[in-house]
């Protein structure tokens, strides 16, 4: 009978994992990278609509929206700039969501935020297992071109990035969102209204956005 794996060898695992799965991302990440920019960030298209996403890096119905439905919204809406697409991150789940927060936006600062969020949710461990470590972040955003890595695991403590997070975390509370993936949507500079799809596949949010771009 061979002998258990010990923490090394199971560390050495999820490395060896993590590294085939990022390969795999790289392709999805190519793509992204001329759709998307931060959240914020004046890069952004002037798009009649706005939809908003308030997401937990950890959280599973988070990485099904981003795999069911957003690719088709991002070609269908975001790409011919007819909505604007912003993502709040949240920490609702623990303290591995809370340094994966940190970390997107601080890669967001480089215009890379969806880019990281994206290879999270398809590289995404345990909840709460303490994975989200620096090797483990380093690892993502080594993995989207562009990013000086270095300077966003510095800026992950900065002013900046903090009043980020309490910002998202505030609207958050004032719109009384509970639970991720959580949606704001509205005409482009008018207050967001909560908007909760029937799922997370795109035909819940064509009708929807469909409307707003008719001007209803």
């Amino acid at each position: 009978m061979s002998a258990a794996p010990g923490p090394d060898a199971r560390a050495r695992a999820r490395l060896y994992q993590l590294a085939a799965a990022l390969v795999t991302a790289g392709l999805i990440v190519a793509v992204l990278l001329a759709v998307f920019s931060s959240s914020g960030s004046p890069r952004q298209p002037r798009a009649p609509v706005t939809l908003v996403e308030f997401g937990d890096l950890q959280c599973p119905a988070c990485a099904t929206f981003a795999r069911k439905a957003l690719p088709a919204i991002v070609s269908d809406y975001v790409r011919p700039g007819r909505v604007k697409l912003l993502f709040r991150p949240l920490a609702f789940i623990g303290p591995d969501s809370r340094r994966a927060a940190q970390m997107a936006v601080a890669v967001g600062e480089q215009n890379r935020l969806w880019q990281f969020a994206d290879l999270m949710y398809r590289n995404q461990g345990l909840e709460n297992s303490s994975y989200v470590s620096d090797t483990y972040l380093r690892a993502l955003a080594t993995a989207i071109p562009g990013v000086n890595v270095s300077r966003a695991l510095a800026a992950r403590g900065s002013a900046g990035v903090q009043a980020q997070l309490a910002e998202a975390k505030a609207v958050a509370a004032r719109q009384r969102l509970r639970e991720t993936p959580s949606f704001l949507l509205s005409r482009s500079g008018a207050p967001g209204q909560a908007f909760s799809p029937q799922s997370f596949d795109s035909s819940s949010f064509s009708g929807p956005l469909q409307k707003l771009l008719a001007g209803g």
